[in-house]
This record gives structure tokens, C-alpha cells and sequence, in this order.
């Protein structure tokens, strides 16, 4: 039976982060993750803020990440844009750069620290005793750690497993987020209520609405989202094609 110190599932961002600093301070540590690849589902996140590039600096790869994003002053609250360039820093800007592209940057430093990534292996569960954790992969193979740290999102197996809850209120808003091809260009940027962007393809439009429905957990259809536009917009502008999966369920 492989033994680590620290098995981590997910090799999502916070993942990846973790293992690379772990890796850095002389731990043990192994990535356990369901995908074959650093390949997400659409864009998803589209950016990193100044206190981040700020941590990527004190770990020396800040540039790395500089150099696939472009810096923007893309900070707001409330659906206000605020401009930070006179902030006390270095990096008094965001950086627009899909989740596709850190991710990958990522997944390249941390294997430069020689941590490695067992994918295609999802956690499916585990078991706990006064010396460790007995970890289950979807392929079987037995692995024991010392600990076991859940970096695999809202829905993480990891949290549920080990009865942790996830409390909060009921939500108010509800945003649909999708991913299409479209047979008319609309007209990008943010508006009240989301916004209309390219995907990281270049080729699809990334579209962010809030919801007439809130709290749906069913999985949006394309007339969904072409209703949704035509509320909005006044017209859909003709999505077809889009991706498989849109939208995240309910914790």
C-alpha cells in the first residue's frame, strides 16, 4: 500500500496551491484527481485579483502568469467597477485570464516541484483511525496518508464523507451561466444582472444572467437560455451548440 503524508483530492487551483506549498516546505504529498487532463468545462473563473498575483510573487512565478493574462483594472462591488491603480502594491490591477489557462500554469510549476498527479483516480471515500486515513481511488488501488485534504468544490465527496456541514441561507439570487455559439454577435460587456463576453475558445460567447427563477436546480436547456436573453436582451441572438454542462447544482 502507497503511504503519503498528505493525499490531496482535486487538482483545481486550491489544489494545486496547496500541494505546491506543501511541496515547498518538504511534505510528502500526492494529488488525486478525475480528470486526465488540466482541462476544465468551459472558462469558468476569468481572472485573478492583486492580493493573488501578489502570493504567486512571493513563490517567484507571478511573471509566468503575467504573461498569459492581460492587466486590467477589472475590480468591483456591488456591479461598481473600482479603480485600484493608486493601491499600495506592486500589482494595482487584476489580470483577466481564464481558469483554462492558470490552471495549466499551475499544474506546471507544482510538477517542477515534483509532486505527482495521479489522475483518471477520484477519491470516493475513506477511512479514518488515530494514524491516519485509508483513502479510496475509483481504480481501487489502496493508499494510506497521514492526511487527507478535500479540495474537490462546493460538492466535495471529501466534506460530505466526513459529515461536515455546509450551513448557510437560502440563496436570493441565482445566475445561469452558459456557453454558445451564436448565430448573431451581441454586443459584449457587462451590464446589470451578468454580462456577454467571449469564452476562452475565442469561437463561443460566454453569457452570465441572473435568473427569474431562483433556486432551480434542474440543469438549464437552450430555450432556458434563449428566454432568458430575449428577458434581458430582446432577443437571444440565436445560441445554439452548447456546452455540457452549464450550470453548478446546489451543494
Amino acid at each position: 500500500m502507497t503511504r503519503r503524508a498528505v493525499v490531496i483530492a482535486g487538482a483545481g487551483p486550491t489544489g494545486l496551491m496547496l500541494a505546491a506549498e506543501l511541496a515547498l516546505a518538504g511534505v510528502n504529498v500526492l494529488i488525486a484527481e478525475r480528470r486526465a487532463s488540466q482541462q476544465v468545462d468551459g472558462s469558468r473563473a476569468g481572472g485573478l485579483h492583486s492580493r493573488t498575483i501578489e502570493v504567486l510573487d512571493q513563490r517567484g512565478i507571478a511573471d509566468r502568469f503575467l504573461a498569459a493574462g492581460q492587466a486590467m483594472q477589472i475590480q468591483s462591488f456591488a456591479e461598481v467597477r473600482l479603480d485600484i491603480s493608486d493601491f499600495p502594491t506592486r500589482y494595482n490591477y487584476g489580470l483577466a485570464l481564464w481558469q483554462s489557462h492558470f490552471e495549466r500554469i499551475l499544474a506546471a510549476w507544482v510538477g517542477e516541484l515534483g509532486v505527482p498527479i495521479a489522475r483518471e483516480r477520484e477519491v470516493t471515500g475513506f477511512t479514518q483511525d488515530e494514524t491516519g486515513v485509508d483513502v479510496e481511488l475509483s481504480d481501487g488501488q489502496p493508499l494510506r496518508a497521514d492526511y487527507l485534504v478535500g479540495c474537490d468544490g462546493g460538492r466535495s465527496v471529501i466534506r460530505k464523507a466526513a459529515g461536515i456541514g455546509f450551513p448557510g441561507w437560502d440563496p436570493t439570487t441565482s445566475w445561469l451561466i452558459a456557453e454558445v455559439m451564436m448565430e448573431e454577435e451581441p454586443e459584449f460587456g457587462l451590464r446589470h444582472g451578468g454580462g456577454i463576453g467571449r469564452a476562452s475558445d475565442g469561437e463561443r460567447v460566454r453569457v452570465v444572467l441572473t435568473e427569474q427563477h431562483v433556486g432551480d436546480a434542474s440543469e438549464p436547456t437552450l430555450p432556458d437560455l434563449s428566454a432568458a436573453l430575449i428577458a434581458a436582451e430582446g432577443t437571444d441572438y440565436g445560441p445554439r451548440a452548447c456546452t455540457p454542462s452549464w450550470a453548478t447544482p446546489p451543494p
